[in-house]
């Protein structure tokens, strides 16, 4: 196999412009791609420097179930920072956690979509 790594994963939206801001303008993120597709815009959001990108799909445009979630994971240097910001912009976001694998909290986008904040202890550094 010839797999090096995760390209993109999709993330269903109700609201395009909505979802880029919050991801873009509260986490920080990198837009990467914003350009008119063959099923509506396409757009594609990512942390800095990141290998993996997350398209903001709309769930009306591309065919989704609109009970559709999804989960990931990001990875901080320093989860009580960012806490601190997310939480002085509105977002909601638990307190960190003690876990095996290091310090954890998480959160929601707009749309509901769950997302992880891990700042990992050496067991859960992977991969690097």
């Amino acid at each position: 196999m010839n797999i090096d790594r995760v390209q993109f994963l999709t993330v269903p939206v109700s609201d395009q412009a909505e979802a880029r801001d919050f991801y873009v303008g509260k986490l920080g993120f990198d837009l990467l791609v914003e350009v008119s597709g063959p099923h509506g815009p396409f757009l594609m959001v990512g942390p800095k420097g990141a290998e993996t990108g997350i398209v903001l799909v709309d769930r009306a445009v591309g065919g989704l179930d609109p009970a559709t979630r999804v989960h990931f994971q990001l990875s901080t240097s320093d989860i009580d920072a960012d806490i601190a910001e997310l939480r002085a912009q509105g977002v909601e976001v638990g307190d960190a956690e003690e876990m095996p694998w290091g310090r954890a909290t998480s959160l929601k986008d707009p749309d509901g979509n769950a997302m992880g904040l891990l700042e990992a202890s050496g067991y859960g550094n992977w991969p690097r």
